[in-house]
């Protein structure tokens, strides 16, 4: 009887930590933190949340994810069409970010066409299956009005808190533009788990989520530890 109370007190705290965070960033929005074209978190408000959310994964040893993915062809699209017609790309990649994900976890425009996701809780299989979901909204929604919209992109998953969340955010940048340099619509992905051992680095896994036909992916090299 004990144990039964526990596990319905534990799903009530977890839902209404999540409840508090998806309150927070309505708040965040309604204090000017939303990009005005995509109506997503602009760059300083998913700092913040992602500073929160890093903090809070490693009070409670929760995992989270972290991903930056920028538009294939935004460049040569801005250089050949009117800005609406890259405007419009935009708006579209947020929607479909937006519904590639849940509504507790954060999706922002950091600038330019650059976008980032902050899933909250979310493991390699949960990323992947954001990732896949977001590739295909835009596959039919690029049928649909003939536009480019391809997106690759970096992800990584901290089943163990990173060293920092500057490191976080600076390997999946790395991985981002790793994926960039293979080909389109593609995303590379590193997972953070725990080691037994302390004072080691986390150990790191690379995959990537989609192979572009033709290639043979290599996975980034890893970096040497700061001294």
């Amino acid at each position: 009887m004990v144990w039964h109370i526990a596990v319905v007190l534990a799903l009530f705290i977890t839902g209404w930590d999540l409840y508090l965070r998806m309150r927070a960033a309505r708040l965040q929005r309604a204090k000017g933190g939303t990009d005005e074209l995509t109506r997503l978190e602009n760059r300083r408000v998913f700092y913040e949340l992602a500073g929160r959310e890093f903090e809070r994964a490693r009070r409670y040893a929760h995992p989270f994810t972290i991903a930056y993915f920028d538009l294939d062809d935004f460049r040569e699209v801005s250089h050949l069409f009117p800005h609406q017609v890259g405007d419009e790309m935009l708006r579209l990649v947020g929607g479909a970010a937006r519904r590639a994900v849940r509504d507790s976890d954060v999706v922002a425009r950091l600038g330019g066409d650059q976008f980032a996701l902050l899933l909250a809780e979310a493991g390699p299989e949960a990323a992947g299956a954001a990732v896949r979901k977001l590739q295909q909204t835009l596959q039919e929604l690029a049928e649909e009005t003939g536009l480019p919209l391809t997106v690759s992109g970096g992800v990584v998953t901290c089943l163990q808190p990173a060293e920092s969340l500057e490191a976080a955010i600076g390997a999946a940048d790395r991985l981002l533009h790793g994926a960039k340099a293979a080909g389109r619509d593609s995303f590379w992905s590193e997972v953070i788990v725990p080691q037994p051992l302390e004072g080691f680095e986390p150990t790191r896994l690379r995959r990537a989520y989609r192979v572009p036909p033709g290639f043979d992916m290599p996975m980034p090299p890893p970096r040497d530890r700061p001294r």
